[in-house]
């Protein structure tokens, strides 16, 4: 029942250091800090995966390759850790990455440039990942695994759950059952930590088909690890950010685009669906600036901005048609710029968000996928 990567992908969020190679003892390759920031790119194709090294004048990257990786990752989710933690307390904070590949978390190391899988538990038997969030103390990460079904393999089913990583031990110290039919989708966290999100996109099973009439958001107490309350949303669930302030929790409807035609609004005061916006192109993803005033919804055949206030769209950005998966963003602090991977195509674009114009469109040279971070 599980699903495999023949591609990868992956996010990481880190601070500035060199090209590394992936999932091995890494030798530095070569050593840069860069004041104004650093873009890094994961790439995997058929024959190797490796990472590289671009500066933010979008030249196209030098790869490092490691042919002792047999199979690329499939990079779900990523984290933004606030402080350091673990083995890099003395240096950048550790950077955290969900590889559906090994059915686990990834940590990047920036201080050794080494990479260190925590597999979930269950091993080979884990419930399949799809996303994951950092407690805003830093201190641990929920990991949100889709339901095992009844299956002739052996595998006992359960339903979806959370497993919990504590950062320091980098170890796993419990799990959170979620109830039963449920397509669970995406996890975000408020910014006091007191609440966690889970989306479920109301799929019959394993996070594939959403059904907007069964879908809904459910509100996680932290500290009692129960489900408090379970906000309807009949227009779909799928995946979802939150404001920075807190306040309002987006998401869109379904997962991949399929159905995908509506956004929907949270009030996170009260734990109620509000206003809703129609989205004709579909949408496949979606990301929020720095200061929480404009989305940014992927689509097939583009990007659309939307207004947060008003939940209107303002504009569009002219991009070539995005892949349904391996689509990521990263922003400057100050919102200024943005860098919007199509990463299904190999693209990225780097985009001054302040006349969403595309300021410089970068193809990579290989067919296969990757994925850009930055440290500003």
């Amino acid at each position: 029942m599980k699903r495999r990567a023949h591609l990868g992908m992956a996010l990481l969020a880190g601070g500035c250091a060199a090209s590394v190679l992936l999932l091995a003892g890494c030798a530095v390759d070569v050593p840069v800090k860069e004041s104004t920031g650093t873009l890094y790119e994961f790439y995997c194709d058929q024959q190797d995966s490796y990472f590289s090294l671009v500066g933010l004048n979008a030249q196209l990257p030098t790869k490092t390759v490691n042919p002792a990786t047999a199979d690329c990752p499939f990079i779900l989710d990523r984290v933004l850790p606030a402080h350091s933690t673990g083995t890099a307390s003395t240096g950048p904070p550790l950077q955290y990455m969900l590889d559906a590949a090994i059915l686990g978390v990834q940590a990047l190391d920036p201080t050794t440039f080494t990479f260190r899988g925590m597999h979930l538990p269950g091993g080979g038997n884990a419930a399949y990942p799809v996303s994951m969030d950092m407690t805003p103390d830093g201190s641990s990460i929920w990991v949100l695994q889709i339901a095992i079904q009844p299956n002739s393999n052996g595998i006992t089913p359960q339903p979806a759950q959370i497993s919990i990583l504590n950062l320091a031990s980098q170890t796993y110290t419990g799990t959170i059952a979620l109830p039963n039919n449920i397509s669970a989708d995406t996890i975000r966290f408020s910014p006091d930590g007191a609440t966690a999100y889970i989306s479920n996109n109301g799929a019959p099973f394993n996070n594939e088909t959403g059904i907007p009439a069964n879908s809904s958001v459910l509100v996680l107490d932290v500290a009692s690890q129960t489900v408090v309350k379970t906000i309807p949303t009949p227009k779909g669930a799928g995946f979802e950010v939150m404001s920075p302030d807190g306040m309002e929790l987006y998401t869109i409807n379904n997962n991949l685009g399929i159905g995908a035609n509506t956004l929907t609004a949270i009030d996170t005061t009260t734990n109620t669906a509000g206003a809703t916006a129609f989205l004709s192109g579909g949408a496949i993803k979606m990301f929020i600036n720095p200061t929480g005033t404009r989305l940014y919804i992927y689509q097939e055949l583009g990007i659309v901005v939307f207004d947060t206030a008003t939940l209107q769209q303002i504009a569009s950005i002219k991009t070539v048609g995005f892949s349904m998966q391996n689509n990521f963003a990263v922003f400057t602090p100050d919102g200024g710029t943005a860098w919007f991977c199509n990463c299904g195509y190999g693209i990225y674009y780097q985009v001054d968000v302040r006349t969403n114009q595309v300021v410089t469109t970068t193809q990579t040279q290989d067919l296969g996928h990757g994925f850009m971070f930055g440290a500003f």
